[in-house]
């Protein structure tokens, strides 16, 4: 299977001497799920702002669809979707015409962008929140908001980070639920996704629905060691393998014959 996001020896360091990353390696193939899980601090948002062109790093390489983003910003831009913590929203904007203008900045005519901003309030059940201002928002629509802005123009690679913090926990199962939807579907060209999930709930909500859809967890906790970054969720179409790491513990999930 062809890789699609490749890092090699990233490291990052801040200027008050805090060591973020040190010699990360990632190999993300197409058509995968990939999630990253971690305490605070673990630099899991580091690292995605780094492969998204938003931080520098102090050393490694890394490319995304085979292309280095450093040197290629512009094509990478289009090429991902990235909804981060850090994204900020206009207060005084309305919902619906957010997402019409993120369209237009991505170069969608007046119509285009106007169509898939309805697809995705409709996907994100924003259906209510389409005319209201951004600061009128509860924080777990404005995640939602977040998600949908990544996918305006429907990017092969969307990168999420913590992507339900704020939502309960009903609007945190509809929001995998979407997600699977869209993988299934793909209805937005999609190669694959990566997360950052931050907490163990997060973790438990993500089993919960895979042992919903007929997923079977085998394998018992076990001790991995110390590293910077752990690697927790993969996930192709046709066979799956879960790794949560959480406090250096794994399980594994695999899927159910046929």
């Amino acid at each position: 299977m062809e890789t699609e996001i490749s890092i090699h020896n990233l490291s990052k360091s801040y200027p008050n001497g805090t060591k973020a990353l040190k010699d990360i390696h990632l190999e993300i193939k197409k058509g995968e799920f990939f999630t990253l899980l971690g305490p605070n601090g673990a630099g899991k948002s580091t690292l995605i702002k780094i492969v998204t062109t938003l931080l520098h790093k102090d050393s490694g390489e890394f490319l995304i669809g085979g292309v280095n983003p450093e040197l290629e910003s512009a094509t990478i831009q289009n090429y991902i979707g990235v909804a981060s913590q850090d994204t900020e929203l206009d207060p005084s904007e309305k919902v619906e015409n957010a997402l019409v203008f993120q369209g237009r900045l991505f170069g969608l005519s007046r119509a285009k962008a106007f169509s898939r901003a309805e697809g995705l309030i409709s996907l994100f059940q924003l259906f209510t929140e389409k005319n209201k201002k951004v600061s009128a928002l509860s924080g777990g629509n404005k995640r939602k908001l977040h998600c949908a802005l990544a996918l305006v123009h429907h990017p092969k690679v969307l990168f999420l980070d913590e992507p339900t913090v704020g939502m309960d926990p009903l609007a945190r199962a509809n929001f995998w639920d979407v997600i699977k939807q869209l993988n299934d579907t793909q209805n937005f060209g999609m190669a694959h996704f990566a997360f950052s999930v931050g907490s163990k709930e997060n973790v438990d909500t993500l089993t919960k629905q895979l042992e919903n859809d007929g997923y079977s967890i085998v394998g018992k906790p076990r001790t991995t060691g110390d590293t910077d970054i752990t690697k927790v969720w993969r996930l192709t179409r046709k066979t799956i393998s879960l790794k949560l790491q959480f406090e250096f513990k794994t399980a594994s999930i695999v899927l159910p014959p046929g």
